[in-house]
């Protein structure tokens, strides 16, 4: 059946179910983003097409005609049962779908490699990423799982500990033979370091780092700044400076030699790696929750390994 031929066009239909709903031209506009001329021409239309009267406009507010009170409920129940379908098939497409977001480093150097393997273990759940440069990452609506820094007390949410984050000074080997040797903490004020902006202090910093070790510090630090700890990383990794290097964005790079420690000393942080979901969740999430507390676990110590004092294997 051409069902274009014997209804009215569907713009005409919304802006009559709306007017309706609202009672009220200004009301049923401003819901569907155009003018209240619009609004009214759209029901006339409609109108036309049927060949009767649907709105008495007489009235104030506006009201539905005997005719249009039929008509507009059965156009309100046909609209139901379309935006039910459109959700069925929504959610249906949704349950094969887990969206996680995480720090862009984070992102980068940990969780991204290791997701390999949760395709490999759940070939029928696609995992999209979400990153953020600043801050925490985000447990908005559409996000199932955060993976966040810090201390795991989060309001209306529950964390899984991945593991305790730790802190050592790090740089390339060719910065290293290039340059004077560092034999303790006061050294590195000599030296080049790298510097990754933080609206959170709870990320460890140069200044907090020296203040740890009880170095002063006189005037600013020398060496460049980067706007994520991303690029921070990455200049290390050419060459540029020393970086504060964390289990989780350089553990996998001191294990392959491309970064190595610049001074053996390091930091035990309170705070961690954490999964976050909401207290209500699916079995998506229960999944992926399970396989990336596995992973933690039989990863531990191969990434706390180059994190322990003592000389780095080779």
């Amino acid at each position: 059946m051409r069902y274009w031929k014997r209804i009215p066009p569907l713009k005409s239909l919304l802006a009559l179910e709306a007017a309706a709903r609202h009672a009220s031209f200004t009301r049923a506009a401003d819901e569907l983003n155009v003018s209240q001329s619009a609004i009214s021409h759209a029901i006339t239309t409609a109108e036309t097409f049927l060949g009767t009267q649907l709105i008495d406009r007489t009235s104030r507010p506006i009201s539905l005609t005997p005719e249009g009170k039929a008509y507009v409920a059965t156009l309100a129940s046909c609209f139901t049962q379309l935006a039910a379908e459109a959700e069925t098939l929504r959610r249906r497409k949704v349950r094969n779908v887990l969206t996680i977001s995480c720090n862009l480093a984070y992102g980068n150097y940990w969780l991204l490699p290791r997701l390999k393997g949760f395709h490999a273990a759940h070939p029928d759940l696609q995992v999209n990423m979400v990153t953020t440069y600043q801050g925490l990452a985000s447990l908005d609506e559409g996000i199932d799982v955060a993976i966040r820094f810090g201390r795991g007390d989060w309001p209306g949410c529950t964390s899984r500990l991945l593991f305790s984050e730790r802190i050592v000074p790090v740089a390339s080997p060719d910065y290293v033979e290039r340059n004077a040797p560092v034999r303790q903490p006061a050294d590195l004020l000599d030296h080049v370091l790298l510097h990754a902006l933080s609206v959170e202090k709870s990320w460890y910093d140069w200044q907090q780092w020296f203040a740890h070790f009880g170095v002063p510090i006189h005037g600013v630090l020398p060496g460049p700044t980067f706007d994520n700890h991303l690029l921070m990383m990455q200049a290390a990794l050419s060459g540029r400076g020393v970086a504060l290097g964390w289990i989780g964005t350089a553990s996998d790079f001191l294990c392959q030699r491309l970064l190595v420690k610049v001074l053996d000393a390091p930091i035990v942080l309170q705070e961690g790696l954490h999964a976050v979901v909401r207290p209500q969740r699916d079995e998506r999430v229960e999944r992926f929750l399970d396989w990336i507390t596995d992973q933690a676990i039989a990863e531990k110590d191969a990434l706390e390994e180059p994190f322990r004092v003592g000389p780095q294997d080779t």
